[in-house]
């Protein structure tokens, strides 16, 4: 029988992956279309709602056929101003999905490769995501989004790690907190070292059921903090003392 359950959670490990990169593609494509629209700005909250609504439908697909259970905080309501940053560990490929999963018309700050990616960079330009370049228009645009209501999610690691590296954090989302006074949500993310992670191909299927569990582990008020400095160093030492149970 472990054998059988076996066989068939490889199968539907390939099927869910297949599913997800196939609906990705064809979405990629439909927004590089209509990105040449004159006015296709104003598709920007449709397509964030088509986004959430599919990465919740996927996620539900995924814990259905015994593939993932993955745990997250309730969908957070719609602002109209005053929006909150989000940041999170970033252990897997699947990390930006799964807090668009429940984060409401959420702007990502997302690496400039992405934007050439075949299966989100049409997607995230056309969802007026912002690219990692340009220091301060990115400070300024990311500050813009907050005071629309938007809220802002990054990875303060800037890429993929399995393990927390504090190392490797940047200060931009620190920056952003203290000239927005944007309240942090500071998120952590439990998850298998072999579930989509950097070390682990795509090709090679993951320990399952997957248990991937996103929950809150503090929130720090940007405008209470008396530096930028301040309040990257709060938030390292929440990870450091998480990391270290």
């Amino acid at each position: 029988m472990k054998g059988l359950r076996r066989l068939y959670l490889c199968v539907a490990y390939y099927f869910a992956l297949s599913v997800f990169l196939l609906v990705s593609f064809l979405l990629n494509v439909v927004c590089f279309l209509l990105g040449w629209i004159p006015g296709s700005a104003v598709l920007k909250n449709p397509l964030r709602s088509l986004l959430q609504f599919l990465f919740r439908r996927w996620a539900w697909f995924m814990g259905f056929i015994g593939v993932l259970r993955l745990t997250t905080p309730d969908k957070t309501p719609r602002k109209a101003t005053g929006g909150e940053i989000w940041v999170m560990n970033h252990p897997s490929i699947l990390d930006g999905s799964y807090l668009l999963k429940y984060v409401t018309n959420g702007t990502c700050i997302y690496k400039d490769q992405i934007g050439s990616n075949p299966l989100y960079g049409s997607t995230a330009k056309l969802a007026q995501h912002i690219p990692n370049v340009g220091g301060p228009d990115m400070v300024r645009l990311a500050c813009e989004v907050l005071a629309r209501g938007e809220d802002l999610i990054i990875f303060p690691e800037g890429t993929r790690c399995t393990k927390a590296d504090l190392s490797k954090f940047k200060s931009g989302f620190a920056l952003i907190a203290k000239r927005s006074k944007a309240a942090i949500n500071v998120m952590w993310m439990e998850s298998p070292d072999d579930f989509m992670t950097r070390e682990a191909p795509f090709w090679k299927v993951p320990q399952l059921t997957a248990e991937v569990d996103i929950s809150r582990i503090e929130r720090i008020e940007g405008g209470d903090c008396r530096s930028v400095r301040d309040i990257l160093e709060r938030v390292k030492e929440c990870y450091a003392e998480r990391a270290s149970r």
